[in-house]
């Protein structure tokens, strides 16, 4: 009998997290969808069901350590392994365009709550089920925005952006994925960062290029 494989994806009720999930259930995955709405994840688990494929959804507001904590030790109860751990939700609380100088506190903590400690948190409660995988695979869903490269280089995409609390939680974010590559690098698990480009949806706007399959 063949061992099922076992995705957990965050933010995963709308947009690229659901699209994700969509995604690997076609390629034979259960999944399970973190979502800070449990009556949204739970309709779109049941899309996912409807088409035939298995699903369920998980309370989790990422920002938020009490609700972490709660989906975290539900899975650690529920499941003896994780093959695939997505951390795709995310937040952009500025105004594009605005000046560090300008930068709210607030905005940046929020920002960093969500998009650097949430994930951080999520992936180091749930490293043992990944680790017994026969081959965990961990991805930070993070943005060019976030290269340090791009944000000092005047011929790069990004150069002309301004988002600095989006930009620096995503720089930090690919920051301890190269920590925990090295942490894992003599295991069968592998984690790496991924930009899925400018996509049309709530954070990328209806202006983008690329829908959320692409």
């Amino acid at each position: 009998m063949a061992v099922k494989k076992i995705a957990m994806v965050t933010g995963a009720a709308r947009g690229l997290g659901f699209e994700i999930s969509r995604q690997l259930g076609e390629k034979g995955y259960v999944v399970y969808l973190g979502s800070r709405d449990l009556k949204s994840g739970r309709a779109k688990a049941q899309s996912l069901i409807d088409a035939g494929i298995e699903a369920q959804a998980v309370e989790l507001d990422v920002g938020n350590a009490d609700s972490i904590n709660s989906a975290t030790e539900y899975l650690n109860k529920e499941l003896d392994y994780l093959d695939v751990f997505v951390n795709n939700a995310g937040t952009f609380e500025e105004e594009w365009g605005t000046m560090p100088s300008e930068l709210d506190l607030v905005d940046l903590k929020r920002t960093f709550d969500v998009n650097f400690f949430g994930p951080f948190l999520l992936l180091r409660s749930l490293l043992p089920l990944i680790r017994k995988s026969e081959g965990g695979r961990i991805v930070n869903i993070s943005s060019d925005m976030g290269s340090l490269e791009g944000i000092n280089d005047p011929t790069s995409i990004v150069y002309d952006v301004m988002g600095p609390a989006y930009q620096s939680s995503k720089v930090a974010l690919n920051s301890w994925t190269a920590l925990f590559a090295k942490e894992l690098k003599d295991t069968p698990c592998k984690v790496n960062s991924a930009s899925p480009g400018w996509c049309r949806m709530e954070l990328g706007t209806e202006d983008a290029p690329l829908s959320v399959a692409e």
